[in-house]
């Protein structure tokens, strides 16, 4: 399996994409993120009973009514004070993204469960009756879902692989250019409004010394006894910019890959060197799939409902109850 690392504006999660379809959540907002494996949405019937989910939280099995569970999800994703809008377009996908892990069936990695409250295997959560006790403020969140309750996306009447992210570059990227897989609703479309994030372009600076080191441990193949400008060679990218392939020392390695290996925001990236160093340039931050939140900021500012959003970033799906 395929470790990635992936992430909405919170804490930054690792995914795992095994060869068949296995999609995962989102990257950090103000807290944790989401994350999970399960098979893929088109091959999920939606039935059963979706009104209350176990979660594995401090690993003790606790049932929760999923409305109370998407609350706690949401509050760790996107701050309290986005436009309305957007936080239910968040809530929605939260949601769905519950129910398409319900729908699949528990993990062998917590059979007594649905999901966890690890970032690393499934999604954040934050307890939303401990935070406004604390003292912070939740209200936003708290009223986007109630009022989107019950809520969630299907394609082909299945809940689907409802991922997000912090932010995207001009265009979110294509799941076929990030995990390999061609998913209809979760294809490259416009994203604006990125630039409001204040971390929107990044850099991350490595010494050679520290680049052929981690470079040896996880590729051992590649070549970087030379100068760094000599490192990267050919690289080929997504049509929303995200690196899908690049050739390190003589190579073939994945964009997300060196994401990972160096701690970058995003695929997105360009490089600069010096003799001793190498500094990546990124755009964006998440893995740039789905529902970008600055992207839905931004739409939300314009005037658009939390409808039109997930319309826009999750096309020909539908919203319906469950």
């Amino acid at each position: 399996m395929r470790k990635l690392l992936l992430t909405g504006c919170g804490l930054v999660l690792a995914l795992y994409l095994a060869p068949a379809l296995w999609l995962h959540g989102s990257e950090p907002a103000n807290g944790q993120a989401a994350s999970a494996s399960v098979p893929a949405a088109t091959e999920t019937a939606l039935t059963g009973d979706y009104s209350t989910v176990t979660v594995l939280i401090d690993n003790q099995p606790t049932q929760l009514p999923l409305e109370d569970y998407v609350a706690g999800v949401v509050a760790a994703e996107i701050p309290n004070d986005f436009p309305l809008e957007a936080i239910r377009a968040q809530a929605v996908a939260a949601r769905t993204y519950a129910v398409y892990k319900m729908a699949a069936g528990r993990p062998d990695a917590h059979p007594e469960a649905d999901v966890c409250d690890d970032f690393h295997h499934c999604a954040a959560y934050r307890d939303v009756a401990v935070a406004a006790a604390s003292g912070s403020d939740v209200s936003r969140v708290q009223q986007a879902v109630q009022d989107t309750e019950g809520e969630i996306l299907t394609y082909d009447g299945a809940p689907i692989a409802a991922v997000f992210h912090c932010v995207s570059g001009p265009r979110t990227e294509a799941a076929r250019d990030v995990w390999g897989e061609d998913v209809p609703y979760l294809q490259s479309v416009v994203s604006p409004g990125g630039t409001a994030y204040s971390g929107y372009e990044a850099a991350v600076t490595v010494s050679a010394a520290e680049f052929r080191e981690k470079v040896a441990e996880t590729f051992p193949s590649a070549d970087v006894s030379g100068p760094p400008n000599d490192w990267f060679k050919a690289s080929v990218r997504s049509d929303a910019g995200g690196i899908i392939t690049v050739q390190l020392g003589g190579v073939t390695v994945e964009g997300t890959a060196v994401r990972e290996l160096f701690g970058l925001q995003s695929t997105n990236f360009t490089i600069t060197t010096t003799d001793d160093s190498i500094t990546f340039h990124t755009i964006g931050y998440g893995h740039g799939v789905g529902l970008s939140q600055y992207g839905a900021k931004y739409m939300a500012e314009q005037g658009a409902d939390y409808t039109e959003i997930l319309a826009h970033y999750y096309p020909d799906t539908v919203l319906r109850n469950v």
